[in-house]
């Protein structure tokens, strides 16, 4: 009983808030709801008082914290839970070390960038960014007319050679009869 005595009583103020209300058979959310906060940050903070007992269930955790808190009620969390304000620690040395001297390799400003590149100045959209897909003889002031005229000679290509595979069909079936 010295195990959960000292166990419980070096418990935070917030895991005696997330305690007092699981002790009242709450669920996470609602504890989470009540107090504030997300139900992550419950169910982390009852994780690390399981743990600390030795891995014991919530029904088991609750049953325990109500026996402790029935012999010691005056430790009991009677608040919500609240964040602690955001400190800014400062860092960074107050006055500089005194054997620092002042920067011996400042260049002038012209010869900063001795490996300069040159760069275009003009705007990305200014130029088609994707290339051409119709060649360049099927465009321009009569691009209906010569593309229509490659339709048609296309068109008589795959004709002419459809009637020359079916002569061909024709005279070997002559031949083999």
């Amino acid at each position: 009983m010295t195990s959960i005595i000292n166990d419980f009583a070096f418990a935070t103020p917030r895991q005696r808030a997330v305690l007092d209300l699981l002790a009242n058979s709450r669920t996470s959310k609602e504890i989470a709801h009540q107090l504030g906060i997300s139900e992550a940050a419950v169910n982390r903070r009852i994780e690390v008082l399981r743990s600390r007992l030795g891995g014991v269930t919530r029904h088991e955790l609750a049953r325990q914290y109500r026996e402790w808190s029935g012999q010691n009620g005056d430790l009991s969390a009677d608040r919500a839970c609240e964040e602690n304000e955001m400190q800014i620690l400062p860092l960074a040395a107050t006055t500089p070390p005194s054997d620092v001297s002042p920067r011996d390799d400042v260049v002038p400003a012209g010869e900063a960038m001795r490996d300069q590149l040159a760069i275009s100045i003009e705007a990305p959209w200014s130029k088609p960014a994707e290339p051409s897909v119709v060649p360049g003889v099927l465009d321009g002031d009569n691009a209906l007319l010569t593309r229509g005229a490659a339709i048609g000679i296309i068109l008589f290509a795959i004709l002419a050679s459809l009637v020359v595979g079916i002569a061909a069909a024709r005279a070997l079936a002559d031949v083999v009869s």
